[in-house]
């Protein structure tokens, strides 16, 4: 999440730009929405909100919306420096 913020990376990197790429929507969502919890560094309040898009991504599957109900998709967040784990409350928008 680090690399991702940055915005001046190496164009050596090709791969890893190509892989950061898929972050975009969150650091969009990021600048005009804001963090779930501001009490958190960036590149940690970046990971939460991309979580979240990559769950809405994953839901815009037609084979899992076809599943919903039966199945139920939910997001943790895992704080490394913390060794803490967080589940996604969808009600209270916060992890």
């Amino acid at each position: 999440m680090k690399a991702a913020l940055q915005t001046d990376r190496p164009r050596e990197v090709p791969n890893l730009n190509k892989w950061l790429h898929h972050a975009h929507a969150a650091a969009f969502r990021l600048e005009h929405e804001g963090a779930l919890d501001r009490s958190l560094c960036a590149h940690a309040q970046f990971s939460q909100i991309n979580l979240l898009v990559q769950l809405e991504h994953l839901a815009s599957y037609a084979i899992v919306r076809e599943g919903v109900g039966a199945l139920r998709l939910n997001g943790w967040w895992f704080d490394v420096a913390s060794c803490q784990m967080y589940a996604y409350d969808r009600t209270k928008r916060l992890f």
